[in-house]
């Protein structure tokens, strides 16, 4: 197969270890038979292919998600050489064990495959590993087996109460799953998982919202970004002002504008 127009494929590395990112357009590599050692998690941006399996064939289009499991004999023959882009996430299967199952390829649509779309942006662009590790875990939750066994616990609802006392009681902090995992002793996958069933949100996000939150207060009483960004450990002032608009839709400057009116 020859390669199409503008061919190009790119990996790149991410602040999280075992995951990497491939960007591929108009490239004819390796279209045969083959496996992946990691776990794949991607998405169609232009084109169709045909997903060949053992026991079936998957039509992907444009906006279509995928997931193939580790070790799993896949051929994919795009339509278009010259019509053909997609990104794809690759995780080492030893950073969620037995924690997580995948056991069959199957295509996502609409709000899933958004959800890896955004977590691949914030990959690039986010400076906190701890939480690019919050969305990946939720997002491995999601997207794995439903089967999968809870790990055991004596009182997980106890457990999830005594991470959101935390938080509260360290809002000006930096929390990390490594901090809760030592503090509750569940693994990280089970952590996520509880808290969220009780709070509809990661640890992480939960504890951003409060960050912010408190971010607005001290923004009403004058006190500087600068001073903000430091006490509440946000990276910088583009930092504070990204999560700022995200929660109230405004920027940290238009927000102090409304209030002089």
């Amino acid at each position: 197969m020859r390669a199409g127009k503008d061919s190009h494929m790119e990996f790149s590395r991410s602040i999280i270890e075992g995951v990497e990112i491939k960007r591929c357009r108009n490239h004819p590599y390796a279209y045969k038979s083959h496996v992946h050692n990691e776990l794949s998690l991607g998405y169609i941006i232009e084109g169709s292919t045909e997903l060949t399996l053992s026991d079936r064939i998957i039509h992907y289009g444009a906006g279509d998600g995928v997931i193939i499991p580790p070790l799993t004999t896949h051929r994919c023959a795009p339509k278009d050489i010259n019509q053909w882009e997609y990104v794809m996430l690759f995780v080492n299967p030893g950073y969620y064990g037995d924690l997580v199952n995948f056991n069959q390829a199957e295509k996502l649509t609409g709000i899933q495959v958004q959800e890896i779309k955004g977590f691949i942006e914030q990959l690039l662009m986010e400076k906190n590993p701890d939480t690019l590790e919050n969305i990946l875990i939720e997002l491995l939750i999601e997207f794995g087996e439903k089967d999968t066994p809870e790990t055991a616990a004596t009182n997980t609802t106890d457990i999830v109460a005594t991470i959101h006392e935390y938080i509260l009681d360290h809002v000006d902090d930096v929390i990390t799953l490594d901090m809760l995992q030592q503090i509750t002793g569940l693994n990280k996958f089970a952590i996520i998982r509880n808290f969220k069933k009780l709070y509809a949100t990661t640890p992480a996000s939960y504890h951003l919202q409060h960050r912010v939150a408190k971010a607005k207060g001290l923004l009403s009483e004058g006190v500087d970004v600068f001073e903000i960004c430091e006490e509440l450990k946000f990276y910088d002032q583009a930092h504070l002002i990204r999560e700022f608009k995200k929660m109230y839709g405004i920027t940290p400057a238009a927000y102090l504008d409304q209030l002089k009116r």
